[in-house]
């Protein structure tokens, strides 16, 4: 699994520039056909709005031609418009029974379906009408219809020839300009994006060394500052964590081994000497009883570190449910105060009713009931462990005291780690997983656990949150 990984991530540091170049590219090209594109459609909103000004302008004027002097003076000025060499438009008059005459004729090799134009809807307005040749050519013409004062309907076009043409050599022009700078982007962007991902590639080599065994193998830094820089930073950090871990392991699987191996040899020794022959059927019941009892304290074992890698990955089932707080921890409470008495310890316990709490009751009270084992374990005779529960500012509160020796200041930050058991706690029966799993438990619920600890004892709070 590791030499894939590894192979994957080689491949992805030779790659990586060219796939970034190709993105790159990529996001180049969509970028400028986008703005090509919003150029090409507002030059030809606003060629189109033009050519239309320029023919309402025309059929303005002809239409006041018309009621100054009838239709000769609308041949007269579209004629004269024709010969200036002015634009060229179409005109076409039609008068009140229906009958049109084509004033100013289609350009030479152009027809159109002029007999789609139709008749505005209400007198004064303007009617628009886009007619196809009847060719194959794209060019349209474009016309605009006016009733004048006398009923009759006077009709001014203009083909898009023009426009169209001016369309097409700006988009040439575009793409002939694009698809070079676009060759050059790529060059440059697979350059660049290769000389960036160099710390990938030496990333790569430090995991090249690590499978090897140079376990003592980091990263070298550019100190840079950039994105790249801090995952090499990152990935330093992370082995100098698994290092940490390594080292952790080893001592947990001595305590493992420590815990495992005496119930496990007694449950052997207490099987083989049950199967002897000469047992009665009593002392082979007997037998058999204390395999059930160390069976169970492997099982606990087992179950315990289950539970603590559910929690910590978020994956523990809770089943939710109002409880009043004081009421949970009095039904804890009335089984340690009588452990406590038979060892002649203080045991006391206050705290504020009416407090809800909103968690899984049956994990709870587990993780109080580790505390005050723990808290009754190690408090000499004559000591006092208290229990506290209330409300302040900051959520709700499970507190427990007590007189023991206390923790060294160099054993607490280990104390939540799973299968961790500190020097003066190797005398006392246990498997080194009750304050990880409280840890865990709480951690499920959104909550948390502290300690602080001195000679003259230690206290442990769990904390839920506010929502709780």
């Amino acid at each position: 699994m590791f030499s894939k990984s590894l192979e994957r991530l080689k491949r992805t540091a030779r790659t990586a520039g060219f796939r970034l170049g190709a993105w790159h590219l990529a996001v180049f090209l969509a970028g400028n056909l986008f703005v090509l594109g919003l150029a090409y459609f507002m030059l030809s909103a606003s060629l189109q709005s033009k050519d239309r000004a320029d023919i309402l302008d025309e059929l303005h004027e002809l239409g006041s031609k018309y009621r100054e002097g009838g239709m000769p003076s609308l041949r007269d000025e579209a004629r004269q418009d024709a010969v200036g060499g002015g634009d060229w438009f179409f005109v076409r008059f039609t008068d009140p029974a229906g009958a049109s005459v084509e004033i100013s004729p289609l350009k030479g090799g152009m027809t159109y379906d002029t007999a789609r134009i139709g008749r505005p809807a209400i007198s004064g307005t303007t009617r628009w009408d886009s007619l196809p040749p009847s060719s194959g050519e794209e060019d349209r013409l474009e016309v605009a219809s006016r009733q004048l004062h006398d009923g009759s309907i006077l009709s001014v076009g203009r083909d898009t020839s023009d426009r169209e043409a001016f369309l097409e050599r700006f988009s040439n022009t575009a793409i002939a300009i694009l698809f070079p700078a676009a060759l050059l982007g790529l060059l440059a962007s697979v350059f660049l994006t290769r000389e960036a991902l160099s710390p990938l590639r030496h990333l790569a080599d430090t995991v090249r060394e690590i499978e090897s065994g140079k376990l003592d193998s980091r990263v070298r830094l550019r100190d840079t500052g950039d994105e790249l820089d801090d995952l090499g930073r990152l990935f330093n950090l992370m082995l100098e964590r698994i290092s940490l871990l390594v080292s952790g392991m080893r001592d947990a699987l001595d305590n493992v081994a420590h815990d495992l191996r005496t119930p496990l040899t007694r449950l052997r020794a207490v099987a083989e000497d049950g199967l002897r022959p000469e047992k009665t059927p009593q002392e082979r019941g007997e037998a058999l009883s204390d395999c059930l009892e160390e069976s169970e304290r492997v099982l606990q074992l087992l179950n315990a570190l289950i539970d603590i890698s559910e929690a910590e990955t978020g994956t523990m089932e809770l089943r939710l449910e109002r409880h009043d707080l004081a009421g949970m921890t009095a039904k804890v409470t009335s089984v340690y105060s009588y452990l406590a008495e038979a060892r002649k310890i203080r045991f006391s316990s206050s705290g504020t009713g009416g407090i809800s709490l909103l968690c899984d009751r049956a994990r709870f009270s587990q993780a109080v009931a580790n505390l005050l084992d723990n808290a009754v374990k190690y408090t000499p005779p004559g000591g006092e462990v208290r229990l506290e529960t209330g409300l302040d500012g900051a959520g709700p509160f499970v507190r427990v005291a007590d007189t023991g020796p206390g923790i060294p200041e160099a054993e607490l930050p280990r104390i939540w780690e799973r299968l961790y058991r500190g020097d003066s706690s190797r005398s006392e029966k246990g498997m080194g997983l009750g304050l990880s799993l409280v840890r865990a438990v709480m951690k499920a619920h959104g909550g948390s656990a502290e300690v602080s600890s001195s000679a003259g004892g230690s206290v442990f709070t769990l904390r839920f949150p506010p929502a709780a």
